[in-house]
């Protein structure tokens, strides 16, 4: 008995240390960390210590806009943390946090319960605990961790740590907060003069002297600082028009600032210039002064004439930005409605026993389950992420899509050439399926003015290609417009429907075959277009088949070939269907590899500090804010030649992959790539060759 009190002495002994080294740290993070990233990956590795933070996320509170901000989180299945606003309103677990003002302990049958009212935002945990961060009596953020597979991961112990630990949390992000604030003050002038490619002047208000310029002004002017220094602008003639003083002057009376005012210069040579001058009102030495930005638009305006078309494009870009901006900001809340309507469906299919009920039933969930991949895949277009990959048949989403377009399709021959057994294709199924719409909508559009109209949809395999083919007998596509289909604002509908093609009431937006084009490029397919005016347009898409398995010849063939096997391999991959394929072939026969799985760039970290792999496969497009890139950066300070292969069709990735080809330990494949491309680059890396 006293052995067992001695032990259990000892456990809390070493409990409390550790807990005051959590502190330490923490502490001591703001006087070691130069930003506010770098302070919040310290205090997640701390607090790592002491109880699980595999899904574990700081917010900050912005009280003025009534906004949730999410500067770092890391989560195993969600990784969509977009700004939540209006808060207060939209009953989210954080925001309980802040109303209430106290730390919250949810378990798994009160997450559900809310979750069923609209009350969990994304995946929902099994325990979830948040904890507000308090300084000066005002709650600035929330610190929270929770758990998808453990109902008892968190106990009021880990309540009562969190809360202990979360005093010296706020004060060190606060901290942090106004030093970096100190820091953009002390540079702002600084910055201002020496920065900015266009002038910059400090002039006093009153009396219009000017006090300070930059070198751009001087250069770009003419003027010499002793012409300029302790004069107004009209002493040595800059000013081209004698009321320009008090336009400006009015301008500040009305906005209290200089926002892009037009305005024209007079150089030293004499020529004119055009200027949108832009200043704000400072305090220098208890002197009120206005800090200008100058920007030079001459050739700009020389130039407009030349950009119209430049100029339309842009405002069409910014609409289909605008566009995306909405769609991120919808993703949240739609989303929650399909949570809703998807939670209560499988509630409904557990008691229903009539088979026509539970046949509409299904109906409405997998609809939703389509409309959540949609919403995805917007936010993910809008972004400019790289596709999100799952198996599927290319059948089953032609039916879903002409189930979608029905209506439109009433009055129109639709003839299917659905082949059975195809391979399951590895897509984006939001991509594809937007895919298929443009397509037939086109198709539709098309036939507008069409006797017996007909729409053909085949799919077939060839090749080691899936392929599908929507052709239609409409009108047609000129064949001085095939090479223009595919640029962005491009049309040939409404106003731009020189030859009564189309019936009035359709118009183009222009976009519809770009973005089929970028789809299909980001998934290495093809698309090929045949047309013939008054004859109707055949558009063929074929993508690479990419199989879940390695064929038995691909095995025989690794079967003879000098094959690197039971190697220790690190596989960081956060789509499942990805790295179940992946994982099968490597551990199977004949690699026969072992190998571990890390869903985001914290798990890999964690994995690599406690392993040693031989070799990493490595995404670089990873949830929460440590991406691949983060992730080969921390390996090499500890392993300088382990070998990578990175597996991305990241764009911002494949520009900084040329950094590095010039390692020997370093590979890339895009994806999706083959099996056995995938297996040859791996034995490559480990030193000999493959199947070819």
């Amino acid at each position: 008995m006293a052995a067992k009190k001695k032990n259990v002495k000892a456990d809390e002994l070493k409990y409390a240390n550790q807990i005051t080294q959590t502190l330490f740290d923490i502490a001591n993070a703001v006087n070691t960390t130069s930003r506010l990233e770098e302070l919040y990956l310290m205090i997640h590795d701390a607090l790592g210590r002491v109880m699980d933070v595999t899904n574990f996320f700081i917010a900050m509170v912005d009280t003025k806009k009534d906004t949730l901000y999410f500067p770092y989180f890391v989560d195993a299945q969600d990784n969509d943390f977009e700004p939540i606003e209006d808060f207060e309103a939209k009953n989210s677990l954080t925001g309980l946090v802040v109303q209430k003002g106290y730390p919250l302990l949810l378990k798994k049958d009160v997450l559900l319960q809310r979750a069923s009212q609209n009350g969990v935002w994304g995946p929902v945990p099994v325990i979830w605990m948040g904890v507000p961060l308090i300084v000066r009596e005002e709650i600035i953020g929330v610190i929270a961790i929770q758990s998808y597979t453990d109902p008892e991961c968190y106990t009021k112990k880990e309540l009562d740590l969190l809360v202990s630990v979360s005093d010296h949390i706020a004060v060190a992000i606060d901290r942090k907060q106004t030093e970096e604030q100190l820091r953009k003050t002390q540079n702002k002038f600084a910055k201002l003069f020496q920065a900015t490619p266009c002038w910059s002047m400090l002039t006093m208000v009153e009396a219009g002297i000017i006090i300070e310029a930059n070198d751009t002004f001087f250069k770009s002017s003419g003027y010499d600082r002793s012409e300029v220094i302790g004069h107004t602008g009209f002493e040595f003639g800059l000013f081209v028009n004698p009321g320009d003083r008090k336009k400006v002057l009015k301008e500040f009376e009305k906005k209290g600032r200089l926002h892009e005012f037009p305005i024209q210069f007079r150089m030293k040579n004499r020529k004119i210039r055009d200027f949108l001058w832009s200043a704000e009102v400072i305090d220098v030495d208890d002197k009120l002064c206005w800090v200008s930005a100058v920007l030079d638009i001459t050739k700009r305006k020389q130039a407009e004439r030349e950009k119209n078309r430049a100029n339309r494009l842009a405002a069409e870009q910014e609409k289909h930005a605008l566009v995306g901006r909405v769609a991120g900001k919808m993703a949240h809340d739609f989303n929650n409605i399909l949570g809703v309507i998807m939670g209560n469906t499988e509630l409904a299919l557990l008691d229903c026993k009539d088979e026509e009920i539970k046949k509409t039933l299904e109906l409405i969930c997998g609809q939703t389950i389509r409309g959540r991949s949609l919403t995805k895949n917007l936010t993910a277009f809008a972004k400019a992420q790289e596709p999100k990959h799952e198996f599927f048949r290319i059948n089953d989403v032609m039916d879903l899509v002409l189930e979608l377009l029905k209506k439109d399709l009433e009055d129109i021959e639709l003839i299917k050439d659905f082949k059975t057994g195809l391979p399951d294709l590895m897509a984006d199924p939001g991509m594809i399926e937007n895919t298929l719409v443009n397509l037939l909508q086109n198709s539709i559009h098309a036939l507008s003015r069409t006797q017996n109209p007909k729409i053909k949809i085949r799919t077939f395999s060839k090749d080691k290609q899936i392929c599908f083919e929507i052709e239609d007998n409409g009108c047609g596509i000129p064949k001085e417009n095939l090479s223009d289909i595919f640029e962005p604002s491009f049309t040939l509908k409404g106003s731009s429907d020189l030859t009564d093609s189309y019936s009035r009431d359709i118009k183009g937006t222009g976009y519809g075959m770009s973005n089929v084009k970028r789809y299909i490029g980001q998934h290495k397919g093809k698309i090929v277009v045949t047309s013939k005016v008054n004859a109707g347009t055949r558009f063929s898409i074929c993508m690479p088949v990419i199989k879940k398995e390695l064929t038995a010849n691909e095995k025989t063939e690794l079967g003879t070939a000098q094959l690197v096997t039971q190697k220790y391999i690190l596989l960081v991959e956060d789509e499942t269907a990805i790295s179940d394929v992946q994982y099968r072939i490597l551990t199977q026969a004949p690699c026969n590899h072992r190998v571990d799985i890390a869903m985001n760039g914290q798990m890999a970290i964690d994995l690599l500090n406690r392993n040693k792999y031989d070799l990493v496969s490595l995404d670089y497009q990873l949830p929460g804010k440590i991406n691949g890139m983060d992730v080969y950066k921390q390996l090499r300070t500890k392993d300088k030649t382990i070998p990578v292969l990175f597996v991305s069709g990241n764009l911002e990735f494949l520009e900084s992959i040329n950094k590095l080809k010039k390692q020997k330990q370093i590979a890339h494949l895009s994806k999706p790539c083959q099996n056995k491309v995938y297996i040859n680059a791996i034995n490559q890396l480990l030193g000999n060759a493959g199947i070819k």
